[in-house]
C-alpha cells in the first residue's frame, strides 16, 4: 500500500509538470501566432496545387486583399509577366530543401504593381505531413526608388559635361566625373586621393585654401570665376559652385565642386562689351542722321567717326554712277596726296571691290600682300595692311562704296565689318529716302498739274454740255411759239435739236469710251472689214465740217479693197476723231489730206493738215488725257487723242503723231495689221443694214419709263412708223395695261421708283409663259454688268439711251418672223 501511494504521488507530480508544459506550450504558440500575425514582412504558406493555405496580416496587405486569401492560388496576385518565372521556382523548392529568391511584382487595384521579393523553402503539415512552400514575402518598393534614383543621378553626374567632383574634409577627391576628364584631361584614377592642387595654379592655392575652410564650416559658394591648369599646362577659365556634404547627423563629412567652362562666357562678355561700343557708334550715326541737313557733308562727318571708331587710319568714300559700273572717289581722310581724291576712278567690274560691288557684301582682305596684284593702287601707296569694303545699296541700286583700311593691324576685326555694314546700310537707306522723296516731290507736282488739268477739263465739260443745251432750248421754244403754217421754221427747228442732241451724245460717248479703256472693258467686235471703206465712212461723217469750215479734203486710197479684222464702229472713230481734229485746228480754207500705204503686213494710214501744227516738244503730250494744245484751243475735251491712241492699240496697231513746229502742221500716222493673204469675203459697208430700216407688221408696243416726256417722244415716234401704241409711267401700270392690251412688244426703263423694269419683265414672262412679249431694255446703264442683270431678268435685247430709232425698228422687224403675241396687219 505503501509503494501504491507513492506511485500515486509521482504520478500526480508528473500529471503536474506535463499540465505545466502544456500550458507553456500553448502560451508559446499563442507567442509565436501573434509574432507570425503582426510580423513586418509578409508570411504565406502555399500547398502543392498552389492554394494559399495560410497568410498573416502584412501579407494580406501587400497582396491587397480585405478577406483572408485561403483557398485562392497565388499566382493570381503576381503580374502575368512573372508568373512563369514563379511557377519553375516553386517547382525547384518542392524538389529540393534550397532556399529560393525571387523578385516579382503584385497585382494591385490601383494599377501599378508592387515589387516585392519572396523567399521560398520547404515546410510540411505537422498533422498531415504533407509537403508545403513557406513564402516569405517582403515589399522592396521603396528601396528599388531609391535604388533607380540613385543610379539616374549617377548617371546624370557620369553624364554631365560640367565637372563635378566630390572631396574629403581634407580635400581629397573621393570621385571624379567624366566632365572632369573632358574639362581638365585627368582621368580619375589619376586624381582619386589626390587633392586639386594639381590643376590649380600656384598663384591661386591660398584662395583656394580659403575656400576649403569656408566649406569645412558648412557654407555654400555660389559663381566663383577663377582659372585652373588641365593637363598640358593649358589654363582654363572655369564658373564653380561648392556645397558642404553632410551625414545623417548633419554633421559635414566632405564637399562637392561643379565646375564649368567658361570660356564661351568669357567670350560673351567680350563681345557684349564690344557690341556695346558698336551700340554707342550706331547712336552717333544715328544722331547724324537725323540731324544732319546736307546729306554729303554729313556722310563726310558720319565716315570720319566711323573711321576714328574702328581704329583705321584711311577711308576712301567712292560714288557709284547710275549703273553701278564706274566708281569715283569723292572723298577721302587719311594721309593722301593732294590729287588723289580727284584722279581715282575704278571701273567696278574689273577692281578688287567687284565682288562687293555684285554681291552686295562686304569684302574684308587681311593680311595684305604688298605685291599682291588686286590690292588698289592707293592702298598700296598708303602702306595698307588690312582694308574692307562695303557697298551701300537699296532699292535696288548701288550708291557706293566705302573703303577703310589700317596701317598698323593685320586683321580687321569682325566686330568692326558689322559696325560698318550697318552704318553703309544706314547710309544707303538715307541715301534712297532722298531720293524718294526727290521723286515724291516731282509726283506732287504732277498730281498738282493734274489735278490743274482736272480743273480745267471739268470746265470745259460744263462748257461743252451747255453748248448743245441752249440751241435746243432755244428750238424748243421757237417749237412752242410756231404754229404748222411754217414748215421750213419746223424743219430747221428739228434740224438744230438733231444735230445739238447727237452732239451732246458723242461727249458722252467719249467719256464713257475713256472710263472704259483705263479699266480694260472695251470689247472689240471684229469681222472682216474693208480698210479703204472704213476711212471713206469717216470721211464722209466729218463732210458738213469740213464744208462749214471751207476745207479742201484730199482722199487717196488703194484701189483694191484692204482686209482687216476689225471692229467698224471702234475704228470709223478713229478715223473721225483724226479728221475733227484736223477740221478744228486749220485755218478757214486749209487742206487736209488722207492717203493710206499699204503692204504685205501693215497699212498706214496718214491723215495731214496744214494748219496750227504741234511744237516738238508736245509731239508725246497729246495723247495724255485732258490736253489740249495752248496755242489755239478749239472746244472738245481733250480726250479724244488718247482714246483714239486706246482704240488703235486694241487693234494692234500703233499711232504717231508728226509736226515741224508751231504754224507748220502736223501729220497722224495709224499703223494697222493688214489680213495676211487678203483671202476671205470682205463687208464693203458694214452699216447698210442698219440704213432706211422699216417694220412690215403693225405691233402692239407697250413703252414704259417714268419720264413721260422719254415715254411719250418714243411712243411718238413708233406711232409715226404706223405700231399701235400706249405709255404707262410705272410698274404697276405698266402691268394693268398688259393684262388687258396683251401687247407685242414692251419697251421698258429700268432705273424705275418703286418697281423695276427688272421685276416688271418678270412678271411679265410669268403672266405670259407660252407667248410672252418682246422684252427690250431701254437705260442709261450700259456697262456689261448692267447687261448681264437684263439678260438674267429676261430681257430679249438691251439698248441704251439715247435710243436710235433704227436700232427700234430694227428689232421690231426682227420679231416679226418670231410666233410673238397679237399681231395686227
Amino acid at each position: 500500500m505503501h509503494e501504491l501511494g507513492v506511485h500515486r504521488v509521482e504520478l500526480e507530480l508528473q500529471n503536474e509538470q506535463l499540465r505545466n508544459t502544456q500550458d507553456e506550450l500553448e502560451r508559446s504558440r499563442h507567442r509565436y501566432a501573434e509574432l507570425f500575425a503582426s510580423a513586418p514582412v509578409g508570411y504565406v504558406i502555399v500547398q502543392a496545387n498552389a492554394a494559399i493555405v495560410e497568410a498573416n496580416r502584412r501579407a494580406c496587405e501587400l497582396l491587397d486583399t480585405p478577406s483572408s486569401p485561403r483557398g485562392r492560388p497565388l499566382r493570381d496576385f503576381i503580374h502575368p509577366d512573372d508568373r512563369a518565372q514563379l511557377h519553375q521556382q516553386v517547382s525547384q523548392v518542392f524538389e529540393s530543401e534550397r532556399v529560393r529568391s525571387l523578385q516579382v511584382r503584385l497585382l494591385q487595384p490601383a494599377g501599378v504593381p508592387r515589387r516585392v521579393s519572396l523567399q521560398m523553402d520547404q515546410a510540411r503539415d505537422p498533422t498531415s505531413s504533407e509537403l508545403l512552400v513557406r513564402f516569405v514575402i517582403i515589399d522592396i518598393e521603396e528601396q528599388e526608388r531609391l535604388r533607380e534614383e540613385l543610379e539616374r543621378l549617377a548617371s546624370i553626374v557620369a553624364s554631365s559635361q560640367d565637372a563635378i567632383v566630390s572631396r574629403d574634409l581634407d580635400g581629397r577627391v573621393t570621385s571624379w566625373n567624366d566632365g572632369a576628364r573632358r574639362l581638365f584631361g585627368y582621368a580619375a584614377p589619376d586624381m582619386i586621393g589626390q587633392t586639386l592642387d594639381l590643376i590649380v595654379p600656384i598663384e591661386e592655392r591660398p584662395a583656394e585654401w580659403a575656400l576649403l575652410s569656408r566649406l569645412r564650416r558648412g557654407e555654400t559658394i555660389d559663381h566663383v570665376d577663377a582659372e585652373r591648369v588641365a593637363r598640358g599646362g593649358v589654363r582654363v577659365p572655369v564658373w564653380m559652385s561648392m556645397a558642404p556634404i553632410r551625414d545623417e547627423q548633419r554633421r559635414v563629412v566632405g564637399s562637392s565642386l561643379i565646375a564649368r567652362d567658361a570660356t564661351e562666357r568669357r567670350r560673351a562678355d567680350r563681345a557684349l562689351r564690344e557690341r556695346l561700343r558698336q551700340l554707342d557708334i550706331l547712336c552717333q550715326a544715328g544722331q547724324a542722321l537725323i540731324l544732319g541737313g546736307d546729306i554729303a557733308s554729313m556722310r563726310h562727318e558720319l565716315f570720319e567717326r566711323l573711321r576714328q571708331a574702328v581704329g583705321c587710319q584711311v577711308c576712301l568714300d567712292y560714288e557709284a554712277d547710275l549703273d553701278g559700273t564706274v566708281a569715283r572717289l569723292a572723298w577721302a581722310s587719311g594721309p593722301l596726296e593732294p590729287g588723289d581724291a580727284r584722279t581715282d576712278v575704278v571701273w567696278l567690274e574689273h577692281s578688287a571691290f567687284r565682288t562687293a560691288a555684285r554681291r552686295g557684301t562686304s569684302l574684308v582682305v587681311d593680311r595684305i600682300d604688298q605685291d599682291a596684284g588686286d590690292t588698289p593702287e592707293l592702298l598700296r601707296r598708303l602702306g595698307a595692311r588690312c582694308y574692307a569694303a562695303f557697298p551701300m545699296q537699296s532699292g535696288g541700286r548701288l550708291w557706293g562704296i566705302a573703303v577703310f583700311a589700317s596701317v598698323d593691324r593685320c586683321e580687321f576685326g569682325e566686330g568692326n565689318v558689322q559696325i560698318v555694314q550697318t552704318v553703309c546700310d544706314q547710309m544707303a537707306a538715307m541715301l534712297e529716302r532722298s531720293r524718294l522723296l526727290a521723286e515724291l516731290h516731282e509726283r506732287e507736282q504732277a498730281l498738282r498739274a493734274a489735278d490743274r488739268a482736272k480743273d480745267t477739263f471739268i470746265a470745259t465739260l460744263a462748257h461743252e454740255l451747255r453748248n448743245p443745251l441752249a440751241p435746243i432750248r432755244n428750238a424748243v421754244e421757237v417749237l412752242r411759239r410756231d404754229d404748222e403754217h411754217q414748215p421750213r421754221r419746223l424743219a430747221w427747228c428739228r434740224d438744230v435739236i438733231g444735230r445739238q442732241v447727237a452732239q451732246l451724245s458723242h461727249l458722252l460717248e467719249d467719256l464713257l469710251d475713256i472710263s472704259r479703256l483705263e479699266r480694260n472693258r472695251i470689247e472689240l467686235r471684229r469681222e472682216r472689214l474693208d480698210l479703204n471703206t472704213i476711212v471713206q465712212q469717216a470721211v464722209e461723217s466729218v463732210g458738213p465740217l469740213l464744208d462749214g469750215r471751207a476745207h479742201r479734203c484730199s482722199v487717196d486710197l488703194p484701189r483694191d479693197p484692204v482686209p482687216i479684222d476689225a471692229d467698224p464702229t471702234r475704228l470709223t472713230q478713229v478715223f473721225t476723231n483724226l479728221l475733227n481734229n484736223a477740221a478744228k485746228y486749220t485755218e478757214r480754207g486749209g487742206l487736209i489730206a488722207v492717203r493710206m500705204d499699204i503692204d504685205d503686213r501693215w497699212a498706214a494710214i496718214r491723215v495731214r493738215d496744214n494748219g496750227i501744227g504741234i511744237p516738238p516738244a508736245h509731239l508725246t503730250d497729246v495723247f495724255e488725257m485732258f490736253t489740249q494744245y495752248a496755242g489755239k484751243p478749239a472746244g472738245g475735251l481733250g480726250i479724244g487723242l488718247a482714246l483714239t491712241r486706246g482704240l488703235v492699240e486694241l487693234h494692234g496697231g500703233r499711232i504717231e503723231a508728226r509736226s515741224e513746229g508751231a504754224g507748220l502742221g502736223s501729220e497722224f500716222v495709224v499703223t494697222l495689221p493688214v489680213v495676211a493673204g487678203r483671202d476671205g469675203p470682205v463687208v464693203v459697208d458694214p452699216w447698210h443694214e442698219h440704213h432706211d430700216c422699216k417694220v412690215d407688221t403693225r405691233f402692239r408696243v407697250l413703252v414704259v419709263d417714268d419720264n413721260v416726256d422719254a415715254a411719250q417722244t418714243l411712243a411718238s415716234m413708233l406711232t409715226a412708223h404706223g405700231q399701235e401704241t400706249r405709255s404707262a409711267y410705272g410698274g404697276q401700270s405698266a402691268l394693268e395695261i398688259a393684262e388687258q392690251w396683251a401687247p407685242d412688244a414692251v419697251f421698258l426703263d429700268l432705273g424705275m421708283p418703286g418697281m423695276s423694269g427688272l421685276e416688271v419683265c418678270r412678271a411679265l414672262r410669268e403672266r405670259r409663259p407660252e407667248a410672252p412679249p418682246l422684252l427690250v431694255a431701254c437705260t442709261g446703264w450700259g456697262q456689261q454688268a448692267d447687261r448681264v442683270r437684263s439678260t438674267e431678268a429676261g430681257f430679249d435685247a438691251h439698248l441704251v439711251k439715247p435710243v436710235e430709232p433704227a436700232e427700234v425698228l430694227r428689232l421690231l422687224q426682227s420679231a416679226a418672223h418670231l410666233p410673238r403675241g397679237h399681231r395686227h396687219a
